[in-house]
């Protein structure tokens, strides 16, 4: 079942604002399960006798191999199947394989159930991305997918948070779990956060229900044969490679910060897992989501003011701001003023989280989007979340004297990536005016 896109901006009903919520707190769990990790660093490093390199390939590569690899058959999924079932297995999936993580005793076990977390993920955004703009008219995606990556900030600020939390009292409490015995505290956190997202699959396959799809004027209710999707996104590559591109460079900085900006304030200012974990619960939480929720609305308002490269302009501009606040952060030898810089920072980094996904729905017709959707999310996973934490690992131990020059290494990437990435972005912008004015007008498909 589809229907035709209304020309006229009719009223979003509040089912919509439940839906985008459900999977809002979904994506809140996946970001929990995938960077609480980041907070048990040290931790797991000591007790599986392990490197930085080691524990970077278990936050980044583990994860990301499979996260991107089957991005594409999830995403043609997305495009010709239902996308609730879908969503509901990933959730359960990852859940549980974040429990077989508290449950590893070596590298290779952690690195497999690190590799299931992945599979597990990697039906989330592909189907969000699908279903978002089937419930929300134009003017209001935007915001809509700003709500839905709100569970980044929202779940990274809780991993953060609760993560220190259950560490700093399960050194103390010792707790001895059933059929497993006394463990370590760093598994405690794993099994704690793991439990609970099986409700939430449940709560999806029993109150959300699959979406008619939106179908923009002119365009095929059918999904088109894969090769066509692909040969669609090598024609249009003057808008998708600098698009792409331009939102993987602010993922790059953006996933070694998540990774390895607790460690560089544990190991260079003297924080506590527990004082790491308050730090960024409430800064993620607090200024992260405001920052992902006033990207969506500043865009959702330009758009309607007729910009049509609203998304891509702001994380543009977002991009250019965020990345000389990250350096001073990462260089500031007062701990201080690297948490005011750091705040600042996150405001900014945080505003592109629902512009990646708009921009992505702007320029493809509907029955594409699940595999458009994982194309982008293959590279910039690979490349920011598969190779970020490595690079900025190797760079400290190479060029900076080891662990405690992560502030430097972190600074190198950051700066790098977020002016490639900006520059890409203002490439973007008059390709992705004209890709969206000949989609409105129904021309090409």
């Amino acid at each position: 079942m589809s229907v035709q896109e209304p020309a006229a901006k009719a009223k979003t009903p509040v089912y919509a604002y439940y839906v985008v919520g459900v999977l809002m707190l979904a994506y809140v769990f996946a970001f929990i399960d995938r960077i609480i990790l980041s907070l048990m660093v040290d931790p797991i490093r000591a007790d599986l006798n392990l490197t930085d390199t080691h524990i970077s390939l278990l936050a980044g590569f583990a994860f990301a191999l499979f996260y991107t690899v089957l991005g594409i058959p999830f995403g043609r999924w997305v495009d010709t199947r239902g996308r609730r079932n879908l969503i509901a297995f990933g959730i359960a999936l990852w859940s549980l394989a974040t429990v077989a993580c508290g449950l590893a005793n070596n590298f290779m076990k952690l690195f497999l159930a690190r590799m299931a977390v992945g599979v597990g993920e990697a039906t989330l955004a592909p189907a969000a991305y699908s279903m978002i703009p089937d419930l929300f008219p134009p003017h209001r995606v935007a915001f809509a997918m700003a709500v839905f990556m709100s569970g980044v900030t929202i779940g990274g600020g809780l991993a953060m948070l609760l993560g220190g939390m259950i560490v700093e009292w399960a050194a103390s409490a010792q707790p001895v779990l059933p059929l497993v015995g006394q463990i370590a505290p760093w598994k405690v956190a794993f099994i704690a956060v793991g439990f609970p997202g099986v409700l939430v699959a449940l709560l999806i396959l029993v109150t959300v229900k699959e979406p008619a799809r939106r179908i923009q004027k002119g365009a095929t209710d059918e999904a088109p044969p894969l090769l066509s999707v692909l040969g669609y996104v090598m024609r249009h590559a003057r808008v998708y490679a600098p698009a792409i591109f331009g939102f993987t460079g602010i993922v790059i900085a953006g996933y070694a910060f998540q990774f390895w900006a607790p460690a560089y304030f544990m190991r260079l200012h003297g924080f506590t897992p527990g004082q790491v974990g308050a730090l960024f619960g409430i800064a993620f939480a607090i200024i992260g989501t405001l920052g992902v929720l006033t990207g969506g609305a500043i865009s959702d308002r330009l758009t309607s003011k007729g910009q049509k490269d609203a998304p891509i302009q702001v994380a543009m501009w977002a991009a250019v701001i965020q990345a000389p606040l990250f350096v001073a952060c990462y260089l500031n030898p007062s701990a201080l003023w690297a948490q005011v810089t750091f705040a600042a920072a996150l405001f900014f980094a945080s505003m592109f989280g629902g512009l990646q996904g708009a921009t992505i729905q702007m320029l493809t017709p509907n029955r594409m989007r699940g595999v458009v959707s994982a194309i982008y999310l293959m590279t910039a996973n690979m490349i920011g979340l598969g190779i970020a934490p490595t690079i900025t690992a190797l760079v400290s131990e190479h060029f900076f004297g080891g662990p405690l020059g992560i502030g430097k290494a972190l600074a190198v990437t950051a700066a790098c990536s977020l002016t490639v990435g900006a520059i890409l972005l203002a490439f973007a912008r008059k390709p992705a005016r004209d890709r969206v004015a000949a989609l409105e007008a129904g021309t090409e498909a």
